[in-house]
């Protein structure tokens, strides 16, 4: 997509983006943007979406109340995340920046359990 045709908005969004990747790439501090939580219009979010491009990797979180998933864009460290409500309409849109998505990394507590059952399994 040429970007001068992108609004006003979108551009912002990149922005922050390319601002939040340059950070990742220094110092390894990850960022969250909640993009249906902005002003943006459906056609921003698409341009946003359609600017950075899709990468080959999707990600899916299907084991809780409300699953998720997360797509690789064509840029590697940042991915689009959506969550999903019970009845699988999305109720909050991510663009993430990372080596993955943070809530797809496996939590202590959860390796903690894993453990305890790996545990109970050999004894």
């Amino acid at each position: 997509m040429n970007e001068a045709v992108l609004s006003q908005k979108s551009k912002a969004v990149l922005f922050e983006i390319n601002e939040a990747l340059k950070r990742f790439t220094l110092t390894g501090e990850t960022w969250s943007v909640f993009i249906n939580k902005m002003s943006l219009t459906d056609d921003e979010r698409q341009e946003i979406r359609d600017f950075l491009g899709l990468g080959s990797i999707t990600v899916h979180l299907s084991d809780t109340a409300e699953p998720a998933e997360w797509m690789e864009s064509g840029i590697a460290g940042i991915w689009y995340g959506v969550f999903y409500d019970q009845t699988k309409n999305p109720i909050l849109e991510t663009i993430e920046i990372g080596n993955y998505p943070q809530v797809a990394s496996a939590q202590i507590e959860d390796i903690n359990i894993g453990l305890q059952k790996l545990t109970l399994k050999l004894a």
